[in-house]
């Protein structure tokens, strides 16, 4: 790959296009869960944006990764193992905070019987 080849042209990692979607599923099922109340925010800074709406939460979730995501393919053909390795691990780390935190929470909270 030619690192001055223009970004819009190099096609798109692997494992930048499946932390782009795990990011939007993310930001997905959050907000479906909240809006049907079997989850909250967990995150103070983002459980701000979404005390202003569905909205500012969206546009706050896509600047926290998708500025990240296009540095690290844009940086990819000069350091390729380096960045593939780091988006590897990324990936990993949120799939295992994602199961061992946010899963076990919404779990509860979905499956609680009325009045508990």
């Amino acid at each position: 790959m030619n690192p001055a080849e223009p970004l819009h042209r190099r096609p798109v990692s692997p494992e930048a296009f499946l932390l782009s979607l795990i990011c939007l599923a993310d930001l997905v099922t959050t907000l479906a869960l909240i809006s049907h109340g079997h989850a909250r925010e967990g995150n103070p800074w983002m459980a701000g944006f979404l005390d202003r709406g569905a909205v500012p939460f969206i546009v706050a979730k896509l600047c926290m990764f998708v500025p990240a995501i296009v540095a690290a393919e844009w940086y990819r053909p000069r350091k390729p193992l380096l960045i593939t390795s780091v988006m590897r691990v990324v990936i990993v780390a949120y799939l295992l905070v994602y199961v061992l935190r946010v899963g076990p929470e919404a779990a509860r909270r979905f499956y609680a019987m009325p009045g508990q």
